[in-house]
């Protein structure tokens, strides 16, 4: 007695050889370790029109950085940062960014190879300290 029918086993086979594939391109090492920033702080100087986001991302090596910073005003794009390299595990970057009280600032940290973090601020609205 066979629990597959000759004509099934060829749909099993597939069905396993599609999951493996899966397995194996989750599992590969270009995602292996690569995970999205842990943390985005953002703190706002009226008087100098300065935003300043404070990103924490553990890496693992030099081809395992934050690679890019977007910063949006009300939904607006209003600054796209690349970067090559991450100097450290938490970075702190300045930006000119001209907004009033009650402005949003969204801004989103993305990971080289995999997730990205957003926070928002309002302008004007107390926040979190962000490191100098």
């Amino acid at each position: 007695m066979h629990l597959i029918k000759p004509g099934e086993r060829r749909v099993v086979l597939v069905g396993f050889f599609m999951f493996a594939a899966v397995v194996f391109l989750i599992l590969s090492p270009g995602t292996v370790g690569a995970h999205s920033p842990s943390g985005v702080t953002l703190g706002y100087d009226t008087p100098t029109q300065t935003l300043k986001v404070s990103i924490t991302h553990t890496r693992f090596s030099d081809s395992h950085y934050i690679n890019k910073v977007e910063i949006r005003k009300n939904g607006n794009l209003v600054s796209l940062q690349e970067y090559k390299k991450q100097p450290a595990e938490t970075v702190t970057y300045s930006y000119k960014v001209t907004a009033t009280a009650g402005d949003a600032l969204e801004v989103r940290a993305y990971c080289n190879k995999f997730g990205s973090k957003e926070e928002t601020l309002t302008v004007g609205r107390p926040g979190k300290p962000v490191p100098k």
